[in-house]
């Protein structure tokens, strides 16, 4: 067998299919722990000229997909695994290839089990036992589908970002305090999103709304913008409109930026218990971009350094963060933020921070 994909030796229970060539396109990643469904699907996908390799358990498949030997373009994943189950593993391995498609398969038709899957973006679903061929229409029908899709999504990702950035030069050139805070909160942002297992334009919209989500300050007088002292009522009334004026500039420019990252700027001030504003809506009312990114940005806020003070610890931020889940904060998505390790926004901020 000839590839470079042998180069890191596998644990004992993943193993490169037999016979699959290191020529063919599509490299596929086949999780169960039934090893007669394992020899079926796997027969059947090299027969198909698929290079693909596999694994017994939810953990082995991650340690594979975590190997930067390997590039998937898909992974087959059994529901119902002893340890980690599917569904958690689609989680876990979106973190690793934010948009992998996943093809799931299960020993029951339970509707509950379907609906699950497809929730945490599976792109398709096979009942077992299923035929070969049905395993390589569906193979081939996501991989072709999901092609086409990131074509597209790659094409618009550009067009969106040079327009975003362009944006946000306007607002540095106002507000030089903007820049490195938009930068971190757009990293750590993202790094939440995909804790929560978004993916695709989704993630897209969430990175371009945090880049922008202060755009709408660029409608705010400056002697309110940069007024050194505490603002009054009427200048706090004035600050307050630039999350709708952000969201209407956005949304001018539909041509080039996604309505997602349009409603993470109009929503940013929004709080989980209704008393944010423009709009004063509640849970999930607000969309789920906007509640990431009030975490990201609080914890930015807490733990960079102002004129006036020192950035505090991470810990604090954390304890903060927790103290306000349910009030001001989205539970579920303050509970992603606290199984991320520290390290990961310590690097995060040293990467994003002005050189």
């Amino acid at each position: 067998m000839s590839t470079t994909a042998t180069s890191r030796k596998l644990a004992t229970d993943v193993s490169l299919i037999p016979g699959a060539s290191a020529e063919k396109q599509h490299v596929l990643l086949v999780v169960d722990d039934e090893p007669t469904v394992l020899t079926m699907a796997t027969n059947a996908l090299n027969g198909a000229g698929y290079q693909c390799l596999t694994a017994r358990s939810a953990s082995q498949a991650l340690i594979t997909l975590n190997n930067p030997n390997y590039i998937f373009d898909l992974m087959i994943c059994d529901v119902l695994m002893s340890g980690m189950n599917g569904i958690d593993l689609m989680k876990h391995a979106s973190q690793i290839f934010a948009n992998l498609p996943v093809i799931v398969m299960s020993g029951t038709s339970e509707i509950q089990i379907a609906v699950e899957a497809h929730r945490a973006g599976a792109a398709d679903y096979l009942i077992k036992p299923f035929g070969q061929a049905d395993l390589i229409q569906a193979v081939s029908r996501t991989i072709t589908r999901h092609t086409k899709v990131a074509t597209h999504t790659q094409s618009n990702a550009h067009d969106w970002d040079t327009a975003a950035r362009a944006f946000a030069l306007a607002l540095d050139a106002r507000d030089k305090e903007t820049e490195g805070h938009a930068e971190r909160v757009v990293a750590f942002s993202v790094r939440l999103g995909l804790e929560l297992a978004m993916s695709g334009s989704d993630l897209i919209a969430l990175e371009l709304g945090a880049r922008l989500h202060d755009i709408g300050k660029i409608a705010v007088p400056d002697h309110v913008l940069k007024k050194p002292a505490p603002l009054t009522d009427d200048e706090w009334a004035i600050m307050r409109i630039h999350p709708v004026k952000g969201q209407e500039m956005v949304r001018a420019m539909k041509e080039r930026l996604p309505d997602g990252a349009a409603l993470i700027v109009g929503q940013h001030h929004e709080q989980w218990n209704g008393e944010g504003y423009p709009l004063g809506l509640k849970r999930d009312e607000i969309c789920l971009g906007a509640r990431v990114f009030a975490v990201a940005d609080t914890f930015d806020a807490i733990t960079s350094d102002r004129v006036y003070r020192r950035g505090r610890r991470y810990q604090d931020a954390l304890e903060e963060i927790l103290a306000f889940s349910g009030i001001q904060f989205d539970p579920v998505v303050v509970g992603a933020f606290a199984r991320i390790d520290p390290a990961d926004w310590e690097r995060l901020r040293n990467q994003s921070n002005p050189k």
